[in-house]
């Protein structure tokens, strides 16, 4: 299927966060994605990630429209691992805040390139049904469940890359006891993060 704008809510679904009482992400994430028809595109938001602008769904398919042969779309956020990820205001809880930051990032209509990064921070996952099950999954685990998908899209030939316009307010770490994130599992293997250079390569939306 090709994905049209008009056409998108035939081919593009929000899956909410996922959830597992395992904290098994991957698999719980790989459930929702089984469920989606073929040709279709799922949408993940973190648990403790916001929208902050009523326009995100429309940014979404532009992206996709644009780059239908990507392996995974993400989206910026207050906070965040990679720096190149980041913006907003990292301290502030206040929802008015973020969603002022959101509409004033709708005028920037570009996709960064984080296919060579060391892992982007998967607080927004949109990912097509065919580039999921072409690398097999989601890893199991629950941290860096997302780091894995990117580099698999990667190794697969596929461009990852980070919707610059769209912004969430996330949490992240603040939203729960810090003692619980050693009880977190995983992935496995997962050579995320480390020394890299900040992404430069730049696609415009029309």
């Amino acid at each position: 299927m090709t994905p049209h704008l008009e056409s998108a809510e035939e081919w593009l679904y929000t899956l909410g966060s996922g959830y597992s009482l395992t904290k098994n992400l991957g698999a719980a994430y790989n459930r929702h994605m089984a469920l989606l028809p073929e040709g279709a595109w799922g949408i993940f938001l973190d648990h403790d990630a916001s929208w902050t602008t009523p326009v995100w769904y429309r940014q979404i398919a532009e992206a996709v429209v644009a780059r239908p042969d990507a392996g995974l779309f993400t989206a910026v956020a207050n906070r965040i691992a990679p720096r190149w990820q980041r913006a907003g205001n990292r301290d502030s809880h206040d929802m008015d805040v973020h969603e002022a930051i959101g509409r004033d990032r709708l005028r920037i209509r570009t996709l960064l390139d984080a296919t060579g990064t060391k892992g982007i921070g998967g607080v927004v996952i949109v990912i097509s049904k065919e580039a999921w099950r072409s690398v097999g999954g989601f890893v199991d685990g629950m941290r860096c469940v997302d780091h894995r998908m990117a580099f698999a899209q990667r190794d697969a030939g596929r461009k990852v890359y980070v919707i610059e316009g769209l912004y969430v307010y996330h949490r992240r770490r603040t939203s729960c006891d810090p003692k619980l994130l050693n009880e977190v599992p995983i992935a496995a293997n997962c050579p995320c993060r480390g020394p890299e250079k900040d992404p430069t390569e730049r696609i415009a939306l029309p």
